[in-house]
């Protein structure tokens, strides 16, 4: 239990770094089967979208590591019509999720092929997803995030 608390005491503090380093809002989502937890976070900013997963699991020590499939989606829409992009990743994953970075993906809006000029996200609204899946156990936690952008480029 004190490291259950110590792990989510970590994860809250990263957001929270993230937030004062300019991003705007964020997504984290759990999924647990007995004392495994399964992780997926959208971390936005004005010029980028983190997209991860991992887990954590108390019994095991924090060296051990276990398969997650990672699977991203951004999705913009404007009046009638819409474009999506995402990206997909099967890796071994380290225990303890205040270990490391996990597993996924960062994208600039260039990347996703949804920027304005200066390098921000194109008007729209958008939804991001991250699905995060345990390969052996199957435990999945899904985390999505919608905005819109108002703003013209």
């Amino acid at each position: 239990m004190r490291r259950t608390s110590l792990v989510l005491a970590v994860l809250v503090a990263t957001l929270a770094l993230s937030a004062s380093a300019g991003a705007e809002i964020n997504s984290f989502a759990e999924a647990r089967r007995g004392n495994l937890h399964v992780l997926s976070s959208v971390l936005l900013s004005g010029h980028s979208v983190d997209m991860r997963g991992g887990w954590f699991k108390t019994s095991l020590s924090c060296t051990a590591s276990r398969r997650l499939h990672v699977h991203v989606q951004i999705q913009r829409t404007t009046g009638h019509s819409s474009e999506a992009t995402g990206n997909a990743k099967t890796r071994r994953v380290m225990n303890c999720a205040e270990g490391g970075p996990n597993v996924g993906f960062t994208f600039s809006p260039t990347e996703a092929d949804m920027a304005c000029p200066n390098g921000s996200w194109k008007p729209g609204r958008y939804d991001f997803l991250t699905r995060t899946r345990h390969v052996r156990s199957g435990v999945v936690a899904v985390a999505t995030l919608s905005w819109t952008k108002k703003k013209a480029c």
